[in-house]
């Protein structure tokens, strides 16, 4: 604790333009379909491992288990309602306790995210090997199979989560169906409730601590409904939408789980569901179904690939959507926060979270090591939800709650939600079984939090940012005064001899606007010459100033033209080659000659609409900055880095003319 009490910065308000950035799309149609998405997925793999602690209890366990999810679930739809924003546990801790706890939180649902999306899309494999045995039998396929498959959810993701949240509301539509039908024909030719009660005895068989352990692993199932608050910035209505989504996926999943359970235990033994049928126990009940096991091997397959698929895209949404959450509130690096043009999606978040999932599988394709890391983060950030919620009760009280938790009492003067506090109790109950007996989950995932925190410790250090304080965000409107000049073509006049000094800056400013750079340089012919005359030396000197001013482009990605003239007066020359090339910025170095006066003073003559960028050289032992004008026909103020110049010093070799090409004015 003395690590989070350590505070180093005075930066603790600040204020940005306001964004529009992630779009309000989606329904509660799609809300639900990722909600259960994540949480339907589990029972696929969570069904058999609970078996194989609570026996023939573990429909028990997945039954109290559902008692803690729903405490979740109405703690989450509070909360959610009157914070109608992504970031879930991260963004309740926040407001409740500060930016460290916030960071807390985030960071260890992060790990169940990730693992979320591993585990899921490296399961599809082995039900799509019903139809393609070397998914099952060969491991590698597999891994091979899980990065093209996790390729597929980024690309859906990064075009806008509208496409992909439509993907994931028609497979779950299609996996509840399957279910349900499922459960239905169990319970008409298997269920037996003899049989059921007759294969477990508790404090026996299975002993306590077992069956502990096995509620442990049955909140496995239990895991997902995270997602839904994640997209909360992308909901429409999310005060209404959003806790409507909720109970949607809570009364599902309850009624799936515990019919399925129930299903699988009379179908076959505690003993055969926990060892022959433990990878698969769904296709374990659709082996025992009596007249239709031929036609529900198929369908099993299916219905497992599909909404597994759906669970590992609803991790990748998560995980990208509670990173950029909190990039935005300075919890970890901007660059999460980035969001594409087109599509307004948080594609740095998409794509580093998603590549780090297909690392994981890459080096870990082991599911009993995947599933242990499933439960660490998840039960962290479900105690933070609650503890949020009971401090918020007394800390905002007035706080706007379209959606109430019931039963509450108060103690000292402070409210308290009882069914928060059962949350609370349930899932801190978990964790340490977690920690108790979850031996990956107890190693990688301490791993996973002290990286994060030294991670979090630093980022904020370097930043001049607290701890734990949270800081204060403030978001102004964009002024309509300072929108950027339309930069199209770009005139850089630069000398003959030398390449002007602020090149690379108009380059980069190009770069960002799209524009084209126009690099002229100007030979002035002394009239005792014909304009024809025969300069080589002038000209090769010249035409290297200007390549070099192309390679200059090269190294900043930008493909800039150069022009080689010849004229009587350099200002005349300069005015023609903004005209012909319709230039609407024209940037040169101001050296206080003669020859600049005479450039200013053509601009001005032809009246033509130029913004001017010019740099003054300091004078020799000065230190002055460059000065920066323009002509008083734009919107947009000159702003370039400093950059000095020796311009105005005579340039080496020789001095007397230079021939080029162009006739001038």
């Amino acid at each position: 604790m003395a690590l989070f009490r350590l505070y180093h910065g005075t930066r603790k308000t600040i204020t940005r333009f306001r964004e529009t950035v992630l779009q309000r799309v989606v329904g509660v149609g799609a809300l639900f379909s990722s909600g259960y998405g994540d949480v339907g997925s589990s029972i696929y793999f969570a069904l058999g491992v609970t078996t194989v602690y609570a026996g023939g209890a573990s429909f028990l366990a997945i039954f109290v288990a559902g008692l803690f999810f729903i405490a979740t679930v109405l703690s989450y739809a509070e909360l959610s309602s009157a914070i109608p924003e992504s970031g879930g546990s991260s963004l309740f801790a926040q407001r409740a306790f500060g930016d460290g706890w916030s960071f807390f939180a985030g960071w260890a649902l992060m790990l169940d995210y990730v693992i979320t999306l591993a585990i899921s899309a490296f399961s599809v494999g082995p039900y799509l090997g019903y139809f393609f045995p070397i998914l099952k039998n060969n491991t590698q396929a597999n891994v091979t199979f899980t990065g093209f498959l996790i390729l597929i959810l980024i690309l859906l993701n990064v075009m806008g989560l509208k496409e992909s949240s439509r993907l994931s509301l028609l497979l779950a539509g299609f996996d509840i169906l399957t279910q349900l039908s499922l459960m239905i024909l169990g319970l008409f030719f298997l269920f037996s409730a003899p049989k059921l009660l007759s294969q477990f005895h508790l404090g026996t068989n299975p002993t306590w601590p077992h069956f502990l352990y096995g509620i442990s692993v049955a909140m496995v199932a239990y895991i997902g409904i995270e997602a839904i608050s994640q997209m909360a910035s992308e909901a429409r209505d999310p005060q209404k939408s959003v806790p409507r989504a909720m109970f949607l996926t809570m009364g599902t999943t309850v009624l799936l789980y515990s019919g399925i359970s129930v299903v699988a235990l009379s179908a076959m033994n505690p003993k055969l569901l926990s060892t022959v049928w433990v990878d698969d126990p769904i296709a374990g009940i659709a082996h025992y179904m009596p007249h239709v096991h031929d036609y529900l091997g198929p369908w099993v397959a299916i219905l497992g690939a599909t909404i597994l698929t759906v669970a590992a895209n609803a991790g990748l949404i998560g995980v990208s959507r509670i990173a950029f959450s909190m990039s935005n509130n300075f919890l970890i690096h901007p660059i999460f926060r980035h969001t594409t043009r087109r599509w307004k999606t948080p594609v740095y978040s998409i794509v580093f979270f998603g590549s780090l999932s297909a690392i994981v599988v890459a080096f870990f394709p082991y599911l009993e090591v995947l599933a242990d890391l499933y439960n660490y983060g998840a039960m962290l950030s479900f105690m933070m939800t609650h503890l949020a919620l009971i401090a918020l009760r007394n800390k905002e009280p007035d706080l706007p709650r379209p959606v109430r938790v019931p039963f509450s009492v108060r103690i000292l003067g402070r409210e308290i939600p009882l069914i928060a506090v059962f949350g609370l109790i349930g899932t801190g109950g978990v964790f340490a079984m977690v920690l108790l007996f979850h031996k990956y989950g107890r190693v990688f995932g301490t791993i996973w939090m002290i990286v994060g925190i030294t991670y979090y410790y630093f980022f904020r250090k370097t930043a001049r940012m607290p701890l734990m304080e949270r800081v204060s965000v403030t978001e102004i409107p964009e002024s309509p005064e300072e929108a950027p000049f339309p930069h199209k073509n770009i005139l850089v006049a630069t000398s003959p001899y030398r390449v002007s000094p602020i090149l690379r800056d108009v380059i980069k400013i190009a770069r960002s606007d799209k524009s084209r750079v126009i690099v002229v340089t100007v030979i002035e012919i002394p009239l005792a010459l014909p304009l024809n005359a025969s300069l080589p030396l002038e000209e090769e000197r010249a035409r290297k100033t200007l390549e070099i001013c192309q390679a200059i482009g090269v190294e900043e990605d930008v493909l800039i033209d150069t022009i080689l003239l010849r004229g009587r007066s350099v200002a005349n020359s300069i005015v023609s080659t903004a005209v012909r090339h319709k230039a609407d910025t024209l940037v040169y170095t101001d050296t206080d000659s003669a020859m600049s006066r005479s450039i200013q003073t053509a601009i001005r003559q032809a009246s033509l609409p130029l913004m001017i960028w010019k740099i003054e050289p300091p004078a020799t032992g000065s230190l002055r900055p460059p000065v920066q004008a323009r002509m008083p026909l734009s919107s947009r103020p000159a702003v370039l880095e400093k950059r000095l110049s020796d311009e105005s010093s005579s340039p080496p070799g020789k001095s007397d003319g230079s021939p080029s090409t162009d006739s001038g004015t």
